[in-house]
């Protein structure tokens, strides 16, 4: 079992505004957001080195935690961790633009659902 601060301490990589990365993950489709079951938001800044955000979910194909940090490469990094917050899949190289999306095929995306 690792400690969550342990994890982050570790993966984060750069400060960025997270509650935009927030407001990004809503506005693309608030639909998509909500099916993810977000239970919990958490803003990580780790001083004088990175951000990360944080969210607790109880999606179709995944109930934990979800870490979303971002990259010098200015792409994003995720992180499904399962209840015992061991890693249970990374992606790395995300743009901005398809990363609800990528992020909801891990988590929730049914091919049945439409929004």
């Amino acid at each position: 079992m690792t400690n969550i601060q342990s994890f982050l301490d570790t993966v984060v990589e750069r400060q960025f505004d997270v509650s935009e990365t927030e407001h990004l993950l809503k506005a693309t489709n608030i639909n998509v957001w909500y099916s993810w079951g977000v239970e919990k938001i958490s803003y990580y800044r780790k001083k004088d080195s990175g951000d990360a955000l944080a969210l607790w979910v109880t999606g179709h194909h995944h109930t934990g935690c979800l870490i979303i940090t971002l990259g010098w490469n200015d792409t994003y990094t995720y992180y499904l961790l399962n209840q015992d917050n061991t890693v249970k899949k990374k992606v790395t190289d995300v743009y901005f633009d398809e990363l609800q999306h990528r992020i909801d095929l891990d988590i929730e995306y049914i091919s049945d659902y439409e929004f």
